[in-house]
């Protein structure tokens, strides 16, 4: 018997003997399957697991069967079926998810993000809080200011009506004894201007 033949009938018996633990029993009567206790009932899951045992043992066997026929061929056989596996084991690893110690890490880095997002929260807040301040610095009183200036040009309006006609009837303009009255005068001429058209406004 030459290696050939040798390796063939060596595979062929190790397979008789795998196809004999796969193969299932016969298929019990009706009467025995209900007398038969729950764990001892064949399973769909169990039967599934001996089909697929079946059927890897018929890949072998028709791998074994052409590199028997043709042994040139073994060593290209072998080498695929060893990339595939590789490809395989590398596809099992990548399914695995995080590792224990990686899940315990995610879990700590999780609740240091919550602590963090909340105390962030609590630093806009107060960001925000300090920023009105900020922006609202100054303008009640500055508020005071415009409207005590809107005030004091009321009156030096009030004061230019009252005086001014006596003034030039003497020939004098408020602005020789006064000159700092030029510096408001566009603004006291637009207040009155807009006083007359309130005054003149129909109701």
């Amino acid at each position: 018997m030459d290696e050939q033949s040798e390796a063939l009938e060596a595979t062929t018996i190790e397979t008789d003997s795998e196809l004999d633990e796969a193969q299932p029993a016969e298929p019990p009567s009706e009467a025995a399957s209900a007398d038969a206790p729950e764990g001892e009932r064949p399973t769909r899951r169990k039967i599934e697991e001996q089909l697929e045992a079946l059927k890897r043992k018929e890949i072998e066997l028709r791998r074994a069967l052409v590199m028997a026929d043709h042994p040139e061929l073994a060593d290209a056989i072998r080498l695929l079926q060893g990339r595939t596996y590789a490809l395989e084991r590398i596809d099992e690893k990548l399914g695995l998810g995080l590792t224990k110690a990686e899940l315990r890490r995610k879990e700590t880095l999780e609740k240091k993000v919550a602590s963090l997002l909340e105390k962030r929260a609590e630093l806009d807040a107060q960001i925000t809080e300090v920023e009105t301040e900020l922006h609202g610095l100054g303008v009640e009183r500055q508020q005071g200011f415009e409207a005590e200036r809107q005030h004091a040009l009321q009156e030096l309006l009030v004061a230019l009506g009252t005086h001014d006609v006596a003034l030039r009837t003497v020939g004098i303009e408020a602005t020789e004894l006064v000159p700092e009255l030029t510096r408001w005068l566009p603004e006291v001429e637009t207040l009155a201007e807009k006083l007359s058209n309130y005054a003149t406004k129909p109701n």
